[in-house]
């Protein structure tokens, strides 16, 4: 028993018969190499589908955390916007207004001026375009306005108009008809925007808080909105 041999045969049909011989060793060793490499090659397949799970999660995960980061971002840059409107009012000034009306009619009242809070603080950002050094600058009667716009998506191109609102102390608007060739845009990452315009007819410059920018996408959709109040971009 101890030298039994298997023998195998390999038979062709133009060759003549080809004949090994094998120790049980060495079978016994192919069974166990075949064995472990099929354990190796599930142990591969389960630690190959664990990982893409994992993947899936964290994108899943990234993609929640990217979203709460950006609406973390809208509330903080509208909470600095009503930051720079109540600073660019007289502290005592201010809380007169405030404590002189109901909180349900949402505006503030002193003498003769009603405010109206809704239209003067109201912000939209959805952080696919972005509005940097705005300057404004008066030029006999009429004013020049100049700001960066930039896009924030920059994996393709933002095509719209920005358009211009002068806002009364009174928190009222006045839409102001600018060039459309100084205030439309193609663009993949920025872009300068100048343009001059006179005040309408009725409106007086001592009356004005500031100039509202709001930023339109070819299919007129609001995609940022901010007022500017004139103490901090006037030139």
């Amino acid at each position: 028993m101890g030298n039994t041999k298997y023998n195998v045969l390999f038979m062709k049909d133009d060759d003549t018969v080809k004949r090994y011989r094998l120790s049980p060793l060495w079978l016994k060793m192919l069974f166990w190499f075949i064995l472990l490499l099929a354990l190796c090659a599930g142990a591969g397949a389960w630690s190959g589908y664990t990982f893409w799970n994992q993947n899936t999660m964290l994108k899943r995960e990234k993609l929640e955390l990217h979203k709460k980061l950006n609406d973390a971002s809208v509330q903080l840059e509208r909470l600095e916007n009503v930051n720079k409107i109540l600073d660019s009012y007289d502290p005592n000034e201010l809380q007169s207004l405030l404590a002189s009306v109901p909180v349900e009619e949402k505006k503030v009242e002193s003498t003769g001026v009603k405010v109206d809070l809704t239209k003067l603080l109201f912000y939209k950002n959805l952080m696919r375009a972005g509005v940097e050094n705005v300057k404004l600058r008066r030029s006999g009667g009429s004013l020049a306005l100049s700001f960066d716009l930039n896009n924030l998506q920059t994996s393709s191109a933002l095509s719209g108009e920005a358009k211009i609102e002068l806002i009364k102390n009174s928190g009222s608007g006045v839409r102001i008809k600018s060039n459309p060739n100084d205030m439309s845009f193609h663009i993949q990452r920025f872009k300068v925007v100048r343009t001059r315009f006179g005040l309408p007819a009725g409106v007086n410059y001592d009356h004005l808080y500031g100039i509202r920018l709001m930023i339109t996408t070819k299919q007129d959709e609001l995609i940022f909105s901010e007022v500017y109040p004139l103490s901090r971009i006037l030139n």
